[in-house]
This record gives C-alpha cells, structure tokens and sequence, in this order.
C-alpha cells in the first residue's frame, strides 16, 4: 500500500502553489473547483472547494499533496510552535542549498538547521500556513 496524497487545507492556494512548486520544484497536476456536500464530509459550510493536486508529472502515481480551499473560509489553525498530537510534518528528500534559498523567498519561516553525525544536513521550516516541512539534504555533507 501506498499513500496517495496528503491534503492540505490552506488559506490562500495561490500562496502555497508557489511555495511547493517554485520552492520545492512540485507540479501542479490539478487545479479544479468542486461543489459538492463537503459540510457533511468536512464539517464545515462551504459546499464548493478548489482543491490543487501536486506532485512529479513524471510520476504522478508517488506521493501527492493536495492544497484545499474552501469558498467560505475556514479558521486558521493554532499557531505554528512546536510539534504536537495532531499536527503533521511533510518531509522531503533535497539538494538543501538548491531548495531552501527558494522556499525563503515564497514565505518560509522557523528555519531549524541540524547535522548529523554523518555530515548531512537537516532543517525545518514552515511553509505559509504553518505546515512544518522538514528538508533532508541529499547533497553532500555539510561543511563543518
């Protein structure tokens, strides 16, 4: 089994279409509007969503994130801290110092940045609503 898509429910999918595609070099596989019964499926009083499927078009059927908007929007969530029961983290293989001077400029914010014993670096950011993203280099190990 594999997992499909991750969705993310975003305040503004324009935002984070850019921060996921020209940040993190994703795709945009879909970009649809949908009205259907989502206060009974999501709890909340918007029938209509756009929702925007992400991914590598060179292998759509990996990994997936879905960025949802709803027309009658939806609280923000809590604010970014720690990690906590419920939330969620994305992570993602990358040459780190390609990736993470792009994500800066579409709104990354909360850089955390470790090395491991082995030399390879690892940072956290946030993406504009919050998510945390965590960046694992593939490059070659960090300079001491």
């Amino acid at each position: 089994m594999n997992v499909h898509h991750v969705t993310l429910f975003v305040g503004d999918a324009d935002r984070s279409v850019r921060f996921y595609r020209d940040g993190l070099g994703f795709a945009v596989l879909m970009d649809r509007e949908y009205e259907a019964d989502w206060p009974a499926l999501f709890g909340v009083a918007s029938s209509r969503v756009r929702a925007v499927a992400m991914g590598d078009t060179d292998r759509p059927e990996l990994g997936q994130i879905e960025l949802v908007t709803f027309a009658e929007p939806v609280p923000a969530g809590p604010p970014a801290t720690a990690p906590a029961t419920g939330t969620a983290m994305l992570a993602f293989h990358i040459d780190l110092e390609a990736v993470l001077p792009r994500l800066r400029d579409q709104g990354a914010t909360s850089v955390r940045r470790i090395t491991l014993a082995r030399g390879n670096a690892i940072v956290t950011v946030r993406d504009p609503d919050g998510v945390m993203v965590e960046l694992i280099d593939v490059g070659r190990p960090a300079a001491s």
